[in-house]
């Protein structure tokens, strides 16, 4: 069984990379969403730009990992 880097994985995905960011971001922002907090939506541009960057920081370090995935 041939294995696959996680890069190669990733390139694969078939949407722009600005939109699994965003659903990354939305899903590490509702992880730790609480009430009374804004929703994604309603969240402040700093807010939704500083957990932008959380994604694409987690998708490097999934890029960046040496051993294939299976």
């Amino acid at each position: 069984m041939a294995t696959t880097s996680w890069s190669e994985r990733l390139s694969r995905v078939p949407i722009p990379e600005e939109h699994v960011i965003e659903g990354v971001a939305r899903a590490i922002y509702s992880a730790h969403w609480r009430h009374p907090s804004p929703e994604w939506e309603h969240a402040s541009d700093n807010v939704r730009d500083w957990v932008r960057a959380q994604a694409r920081e987690g998708l490097t370090y999934l890029r960046g990992l040496k051993s294939p995935s299976r």
